[in-house]
């Protein structure tokens, strides 16, 4: 007997070893109120950071479990500030949301303890390298948000700046704002041929119809020679996704050229209900093995995507995009990806309660909703609550 007291002690004793060698991976928040998260940042001589969210905010989730629980992510947020999660709908957030004007989630606030005021904003969902930069961002004053937004307003436009300044735009989806200062920095002598500028330009400026695009087009065998044909033909492929034929027949020679000719003349087809024209040309493309078919699979399933969901959608194309996800289901190189595999289980669902005389043949449990639980086939996180309806005033 008290040879298995020993054992238990012993055991229990390793575990809270363990538990505390266990590192806490990701951002560490402070729970406290707003009041002693100020004096806590106040005593560590730290910002405070301020993840504002709400209980149905999508990307406020992603953020929550892709981003914030990485380690290196965990590893500066941890050393650089106090961390807190506020919920902006509920308790003191209603009042620290309206104080701090976030209208949109998530929003991301970097705080002065002692002032309370905003030293650095930023918002949206956002890569853990962005993510990282946001929060490297708000210790250094020439890269705050207040800083940049009144510098550019006085006019200022030297290259290291406007960089700066785009930068920080792109990262909350101000296009507009990136799309001026990219203009200034251009006719500020900058080239697209440069890698610096390039970089910008194949991030941030999207489009056909813009001049620099129509640079490049003209200046293909220039820009391919000093930047390289792999570089500037995917910058022509993704631009070029939502090319009309015409438009594409009149660019250069570009790898990925003839993927896209396939999809732009796909979605018409399919748009105009042309579906036995569209069948014969997917199944071409299917088994072009000239095209990269990974990049073809991840922009025709929004295809399929489109056409499973409307309701009108006739049960001889369901039938024929049940094949098409098969496709997809069958030779995506993308294990990770989940979705592909339950929008393809969903149609066929669909398909089934929708062919006549089906219930005679499957068995109720595929006919009828599930009695308890669930009544949707959905990769909807469960924590992750509906969007609240706005009373139109």
């Amino acid at each position: 007997m008290m040879k298995h007291i020993v054992y238990i002690v012993l055991l229990l004793w390793s575990v809270n070893i363990f538990a505390q060698m266990e590192p806490n991976y990701g951002i560490q928040f402070y729970h406290g109120t707003w009041k002693e998260g100020i004096e806590k940042a106040k005593a560590e001589n730290k910002l405070i950071f301020v993840d504002f969210y709400t209980q149905w905010c999508g990307p406020c989730l992603n953020m929550a479990e892709s981003v914030f629980t990485l380690p290196f992510i965990g590893d500066f947020y941890n050393t650089k500030f106090v961390n807190m999660k506020i919920d902006a709908e509920n308790g003191e957030g209603v009042e620290l949301a309206k104080r701090y004007s976030v209208n949109s989630y998530p929003t991301y606030v970097f705080v002065d303890p002692a002032s309370e005021e905003v030293v650095h904003r930023s918002k949206s969902r956002q890569s853990a390298e962005q993510f990282l930069a946001t929060g490297k961002s708000a210790l250094v004053p020439e890269l705050r948000s207040g800083y940049l937004t009144e510098e550019f307003a006085k006019g200022r436009d030297d290259r290291e700046f406007l960089k700066n300044y785009i930068n920080y735009n792109a990262s909350i989806y101000e296009r507009e704002n990136v799309q001026k200062a990219f203009d200034m920095l251009m006719k500020k002598g900058a080239k697209l041929t440069e890698p610096d500028v390039w970089k910008i330009f194949k991030a941030n400026i999207t489009g056909v119809n813009n001049p620099y695009f129509q640079e490049v087009v003209q200046g293909y065998d220039k820009f391919v020679s000093v930047l390289g044909k792999d570089i500037v033909d995917n910058k022509l492929y993704m631009e070029t996704r939502n090319a009309s034929l015409e438009e594409l027949n009149r660019l250069p020679e570009f790898k990925g050229k003839d993927l896209n000719k396939y999809l732009v003349q796909i979605n018409a087809l399919v748009r105009n209900k042309e579906y036995d024209k569209a069948d014969v040309l997917i199944r071409r493309a299917m088994a072009d093995t000239s095209i990269n078919q990974q990049d073809f699979i991840e922009q025709f399933r929004f295809t399929v995507r489109g056409s499973y969901w409307d309701p009108e959608t006739p049960v001889e194309w369901l039938s024929r995009c049940a094949s098409y996800l098969q496709y997809i289901a069958y030779n995506s190189d993308n294990r990770q990806d989940p979705y592909i595999h339950q929008e393809y289980a969903a149609l066929l669902e669909r398909l089934i309660r929708k062919t006549p005389g089906a219930e005679k043949v499957f068995p109720a449990s595929i006919m009828d909703k599930p009695e308890v639980g669930a009544k949707e086939y959905s990769m909807r996180p469960k924590n992750l609550a509906q969007k609240p309806t706005r009373k139109k005033k």
